[in-house]
Order: structure tokens, then C-alpha cells, then sequence
């Protein structure tokens, strides 16, 4: 699914116009990168919680050249779904 597909499916979940639904989602996407850059999690209840992990330095091997690089340590994002959304799966 893309974000159009996204947006259409938030239409008819709900009385706003497609308009103000990419509004919503492009707000909470915007929240969602802010608050992460900050180090801080989103928890949202039912549904799972958002947050940065650190990953280290690692050591790799270029497969073309055979060259050793060293990545760097940086923080990415993480989703861990709720008890609840893992069961549904189940």
C-alpha cells in the first residue's frame, strides 16, 4: 500500500475529505521524525511504539573490491508492535 492508497482508505474510514486526511498523516509523519530525532519514543497504545536505537560501529567487507570499511555508529528507528497488535497475527 502507498501513501495515496493510505490516504483513500483514511477517507472512507472517516468524514474528512482526502484533502485533510494527507494533512493528518503528513502531521503525524512530520511529529513522528521530530520527536524521534529528539531521542524521545511515541507510544501508542494497541497499536505499538515507536523509538531510535543505537547501532555501533561495525567493521564490514566490500564484496566487489575486498576492501575492509568501517560503518559508523548512528541511531535509526525502531517499531516494536504492542501485545495486542502481535496477537492478531497470530
Amino acid at each position: 500500500m502507498n501513501k495515496s492508497e493510505l490516504i483513500k482508505k483514511m477517507t472512507k474510514n472517516t468524514k474528512l475529505t482526502q484533502k485533510e486526511c494527507c494533512l493528518c498523516l503528513d502531521a503525524f509523519v512530520h511529529v513522528l521524525k521530530d520527536t524521534l530525532i529528539c531521542g524521545e519514543p511515541i507510544v501508542l497504545s494497541g497499536f505499538g511504539k515507536f523509538s531510535a536505537k543505537f547501532r555501533s560501529e561495525k567493521k564490514g567487507i566490500n564484496p566487489l573490491t575486498k576492501t575492509f570499511t568501517t560503518y559508523p555508529a548512528k541511531f535509526v528507528p525502531f517499531f516494536s508492535p504492542s501485545k495486542a497488535f502481535k496477537q492478531k497475527f497470530l
